[in-house]
């Protein structure tokens, strides 16, 4: 149950994130909707379901958008684990630890771009961090508490049925 809907969940924002979310850009910069949802769903499951939907999402990217198989899925999977690894000192209910792993896993989803721009040599670096990064990033973070709030409760709901659907007394 926990894998189809979370698969789903996954496809559709991929889905929404390439065609119709591409209307909500403010100045052609879009917010990284899978890193919140990597990172709220990290943070409610823990590290191992956090590199799970980090490596589907990532998958996801790589095959849809990207040159080559692995890059967007290693970092996606790494902002997975390292999330998940908050999920047993946090309570569930708190929305600033989601904000914080959402504003430093945006940063370092932003810091391996401009590294493979630095390989390739097609970077101006000032211009990225100013144009690109920044932007993305304020508009991450701000609806980055609105999908967690969403999140948990998607959480809740199949917890909820995976409880009831178990033979315990």
């Amino acid at each position: 149950m926990r894998a189809i809907v979370l698969g789903s969940l996954l496809v559709i924002m991929h889905s929404l994130e390439s065609t119709l979310f591409q209307y909500i850009r403010i100045g052609g910069i879009g917010p990284n909707f899978m890193i919140m949802i990597i990172v709220s769903f990290a943070l409610l499951r823990g590290s191992k379901e956090g590199m799970i939907i980090g490596a589907f999402s990532g998958l996801l990217y790589d095959i849809s958008f990207g040159m080559h198989i692995g890059p967007t899925l290693l970092s996606y999977m790494f902002i997975g684990f390292v999330c998940g690894k908050f999920n047993k000192n946090f309570y569930r209910e708190n929305f600033i630890i989601p904000f914080i792993c959402t504003l430093i896993s945006s940063l370092f989803y932003g810091a391996v771009n401009i590294m493979a721009f630095i390989l390739r040599g097609k970077l101006s670096f000032v211009y990225f961090i100013k144009s690109i990064i920044i932007p993305e990033l304020i508009y991450t973070i701000t609806l980055s508490l609105i999908i967690y709030q969403i999140a948990y409760l998607i959480n809740e709901k199949i917890e909820e049925h995976e409880k009831s659907s178990r033979n315990i007394f």
